[in-house]
């Protein structure tokens, strides 16, 4: 069963950019706060349909690992996400890849965890895989461990830099940092080199 307080907890802060979407439908696409500014396509947040219990099996498949009980919650509620113009990205499942601009999919869990394996072997082997990424700049590593524990690595060195108990609490928290920079309309209001600080900082949690 979904643990509800702990999603509720996320939509409630991206509640702010929603306008007339209902986030807590998970059955659809949600584009939150179109940015006609950046582009026709350009949204703000982007949230997937959730997955079935079929396409979780699926999903475990292709990256060759159990999906824990709160990265399981999340994925049925969203196939993945992208955040505040991607500055961070929650990759899904791809089963039908499309170049078809208006048929929003999101970034393929499988291709970065084929990396991941080859890359990071000391944390594979632990029974972690990689989730998303963070920030533009260096992209660091999202990845999740079988107790559902979610820490960003550096992307060049490999270390840890945040440690958070699950998906939901790094999403919960990331929002938080990051609401101060976008205003309700989805304008940019802030400076990147102090996004860029906050994401590529000091170790630890936020």
């Amino acid at each position: 069963m979904t643990d509800t307080h702990a999603a509720e907890n996320l939509f409630n802060l991206l509640d702010r950019w929603s306008s007339d979407e209902d986030l807590r439908e998970s059955g659809k696409v949600r584009l939150l706060c179109h940015q006609p500014q950046n582009g026709d396509l350009a949204y703000l947040h982007r949230l997937y349909p959730g997955l079935g219990s079929a396409q979780m099996e699926d999903l475990e498949a292709v990256i060759d690992h159990q999906i824990p009980r709160r990265l399981r919650d999340f994925y049925g509620l969203t196939n993945g996400l992208r955040l505040f113009e991607g500055q961070v990205s929650v990759n899904g499942l791809v089963k039908d890849f499309s170049r078809d601009p208006y048929r929003p999919i999101p970034i393929c869990i499988e291709q970065g965890n084929r990396l991941f394996a080859a890359v990071r072997p000391q944390w594979h082997q632990q029974g972690f895989f990689r989730i998303g990424g963070v920030s533009f700049i260096r992209q660091d590593e999202l990845i999740c461990g079988p107790d559902d524990c979610v820490i960003v690595l550096n992307a060049e060195s490999g270390e840890p830099l945040r440690n958070y108990s699950d998906i939901f609490d790094f999403l919960v928290s990331f929002t938080k940092e990051m609401a101060q920079f976008w205003a309700s309309d989805g304008k940019f209001i802030g400076d990147w080199e102090v996004i860029d600080q906050l994401l590529l900082g000091v170790a630890g949690k936020a």
